[in-house]
């Protein structure tokens, strides 16, 4: 089910109030904000990841722009009193990048710290994507996690649910690798014959977290979805674990059930769970603790996700 929130939009306002769009008797990790790319397609975003959505008026913003143009951030604007930097989603996507006049909208997102304004060609409306109606698209896109259809101006469309995480690493390449793998070889050693479960949805962040794992040294399982791990300690309910790892948005299953299906299964009710996730606020945080959670990590730094697991299970 589409809501055509911003069909009335006035075009005098200079924002746009996700607050006030999104509907308040959903769960927010199902609420997705749709766009239009300049191939004319539609793409989503997780409403869980924005802060507000403002009109890309260049005769108002104070707007630096880049001069090494292989950069994907094209430009810095002050917004709000805080310098952010900019990524036409056209550029980052591989799909033609059109005239500066033909972009409307910036949408200003916040991953995990990490805060971007991702420069679109127009917004349709707040959608509610659900997990059943989710295909895998990763496979046909590296770019792309799921494709579904949407209900835009009464009428059917395909959308593409985009890899924020795989955005994140792009646009801020100089996350650096070299030092997320500097741990003391004697914390090292009391990992050895621990056994991680571990689920997250982005094929980039898995593949960053195995890399991870080997370094430490640990036995680990990796899944793509939170069903997929429930399933698994719900068939071997003998097989100790010593650390749950899992992500928050999760197309079948996401992370608070599967803190609720850990904590339900006696066999593994003490066992620690980090939520490894961008889109936790003070409120959600202060839930997951509530559920059970051991702690929040913010995804892509593997220093700190490396931490925290020699923290929970490195003793």
């Amino acid at each position: 089910m589409a809501y055509d929130y911003l069909d009335d939009i006035d075009e005098e306002e200079d924002e746009l109030d996700l607050y006030t769009l999104v509907s308040t008797n959903s769960n927010d990790l199902n609420q997705y904000l749709v766009f239009k790319g300049s191939n004319l397609e539609w793409y989503a975003m997780n409403v869980s990841k924005i802060e507000e959505v403002i009109v890309f008026d260049k005769k108002n913003l104070d707007i630096s722009y880049n001069s090494d143009k292989t950069n994907l951030i094209f430009a810095t604007a002050d917004i709000r009193d805080s310098m952010t930097s900019l990524v036409y989603f056209d550029a980052w996507y591989g799909n033609k990048l059109l005239n500066d006049d033909e972009y409307e909208l910036i949408i200003l997102a916040n991953y995990g710290g990490h805060k971007m304004g991702i420069v679109v060609k127009q917004v349709s409306s707040i959608c509610i994507i659900e997990a059943k109606n989710m295909s895998d698209n990763s496979q046909s896109n590296l770019k792309s996690t799921f494709i579904s259809k949407v209900l835009i101006e009464g009428e059917e469309q395909m959308c593409t649910i985009y890899d924020g995480d795989k955005m994140l690493l792009d646009v801020f390449d100089t996350i650096e690798q070299k030092q997320q793998y500097l741990f003391n070889q004697d914390a090292l050693n009391k990992l050895k014959g621990k056994l991680i479960l571990f689920a997250d949805d982005s094929r980039f962040v898995r593949k960053l977290v195995e890399d991870l794992f080997e370094v430490l040294g640990v036995s680990y399982k990796i899944f793509n979805d939170g069903i997929f791990l429930t399933d698994y300690i719900s068939s071997h309910s003998n097989e100790k674990v010593d650390l749950f790892i899992t992500d928050l948005e999760m197309p079948n299953m996401g992370g608070r059930e599967v803190i609720l299906r850990i904590k339900e299964n006696s066999f593994y009710a003490d066992t620690p769970i980090l939520v490894h996730t961008n889109m936790s606020n003070n409120a959600m945080e202060s839930e997951l603790l509530e559920m059970g959670a051991s702690d929040i990590i913010a995804k892509i730094n593997m220093l700190n996700l490396g931490s925290a697991i020699l923290k929970e299970i490195g003793k």
